[in-house]
């Protein structure tokens, strides 16, 4: 008998670690994806009904091959890199500068890159307070002369404001030659002094005369620089997934003075929640409610908090109906709108934002493999998989998966409550109490038969 004690003992640790037999699963789902020719990592994203039978933090997310074998698996947010548009400068060579007739300026320009293309170029000038127009033509190799920019501005009222156009955009072309006139490149500039005149006569003797010095400028361009615009990878982001709540209702609390949203999410991971609203011109305190169980009696609880508003006023507008959250598995919960004396708000519609969980695993040639899910009581498996992709996820690219149709496991077995959940309930609570009472009286009914024999002092 001590023999099999001690053999029980060392059994134990590894009897807890052990795989969950498979009637522990509620539900599982066929991967679907590109037959693998090598080892391969696939991704999953999960959906709607992982996310409403899983643990709160996915412990029961276990993948299996045909033979029923578990598989490491790793669990990350998607993440998406926003693309982003730079310029890149273009090489240009000046072939002819040509002054023509009615005061303007000719500038023939010849891309000298290989294979390169320009979009735009900037006018670089010293000069300051001037107002000009460029039209922009160009050709490719043996074409003719095609106007891509019948006439931009280029300006500068830095007298005024700062206020500076010297740029100049042109539609996606194939152009290797670039023609610019630019208009009116000498004209004459206002000087902001004024010089005061005196001269005797007149009725009072003095009369002042006010004149403006006009100063002939002629436009100096110091350099004209191409460029082509270049779409590249720019801040790597969490992917969010958006949709509505099509389970939610509204009542009105006018004991509270309030609007309650009763919704359910469906267990989706969730951070922010945004109301559509028929009315304008109101801004209300509100606060996400989360159902607690509190000495056996069920309530509601604070979570968060924060202002919906939306105003539309004669040259003001401020639009904020959305509710930031910290992340979590949101189910039943409600949302509680302070109206105040105003009258209450019509609710039309409730959405919520989250990020997107996807499960990695590594494909093999020849090997099929399903998802289960659905455990009530499930050990947190340990794996080494994101210890083995960590140096290859940042450029990681996996093959892309999906989740087949949900399957029901007919020899689901839910896992046998815990002895100690009666603990929880009321009659628990009110037990308790009860006891306390008793044992509280019968101290003192003792105390009150032992007094009379304690000295006077």
């Amino acid at each position: 008998m001590k023999r099999c004690l001690v053999l029980g003992a060392l059994l134990a640790p590894a009897l807890a670690l052990a795989a969950p037999a498979p009637t522990a699963f509620r539900w599982s789902r066929p991967l679907d994806g590109p037959a693998p020719a090598q080892t391969t990592v696939a991704a999953v994203p999960l959906d709607e009904g992982v996310y409403a039978a899983t643990a709160d933090d996915y412990r029961d997310l276990r993948l299996v091959n045909e033979a029923g074998l578990e598989l490491p698996r790793a669990l990350e947010k998607q993440v998406v890199v926003r693309r982003q548009t730079v310029r890149r400068p273009v090489a240009a060579q000046l072939l002819a500068l040509t002054e023509l007739p009615d005061n303007r300026l000719e500038a023939e320009f010849a891309l000298t890159d290989t294979n390169a293309f320009a979009v735009g170029f900037n006018v670089q000038t010293p000069l300051r307070d001037f107002q000009h127009g460029v039209k922009v033509e160009g050709r490719a190799d043996g074409a003719d002369w095609t106007t891509l920019v019948a006439e931009a501005p280029l300006f500068d009222y830095t007298r005024y404001m700062d206020l500076r156009q010297l740029e100049v955009s042109m539609p996606t072309n194939a152009c290797r030659r670039f023609r610019l006139t630019i208009g009116n490149v000498t004209a004459e500039q206002a000087q902001p002094w004024t010089r005061l005149m005196q001269q005797t006569g007149g009725r009072d003797g003095r009369i002042e005369t006010r004149t403006v010095d006009l100063q002939r400028q002629t436009f100096r361009v110091d350099r004209v620089a191409f460029w082509r615009l270049e779409s590249v990878d720019g801040a790597v982001e969490a992917a969010r997934a958006e949709g509505p709540l099509k389970n939610f209702s509204v009542a009105r609390d006018p004991k509270e003075h309030a609007t309650i949203v009763t919704l359910d999410a469906g267990r989706r991971p969730l951070n922010r929640l945004t109301l559509d609203v028929a009315e304008s011109n109101f801004s209300r305190p509100v606060m996400l409610q989360l159902p607690v169980v509190r000495n056996g009696v069920e309530g509601w609880a604070d979570v968060a908090g924060g202002r919906l508003l939306h105003i539309v006023l004669p040259g003001y507008a401020r639009r904020e109906l959305a509710l930031e959250i910290s992340e979590q598995r949101l189910g039943r919960a409600r949302l509680v709108l302070r109206d105040g004396d105003n009258p209450p708000l019509t609710i039309r519609g409730v959405s919520g934002s989250g990020p997107v969980y996807r499960l990695l695993f590594l494909a093999e040639p020849g090997r099929r493999y399903r998802l289960r899910y659905g455990a009530a009581a499930c050990a947190a498996p340990s794996y080494d998989l994101d210890s083995v992709l960590a140096p290859a996820r940042r450029g990681l690219r996996p093959a892309a998966w999906q989740l087949g149709a949900p399957v029901e496991n007919t020899d689901y077995r839910a896992a046998p409550a815990s002895r100690w959940n009666w603990l929880n309930s009321s009659w628990a609570f009110g037990g308790a109490l009860v006891l306390m009472l008793l044992v509280l009286g019968f101290l003192l009914f003792r105390a009150a038969r032992h007094i009379d024999r304690l000295p006077p002092a």
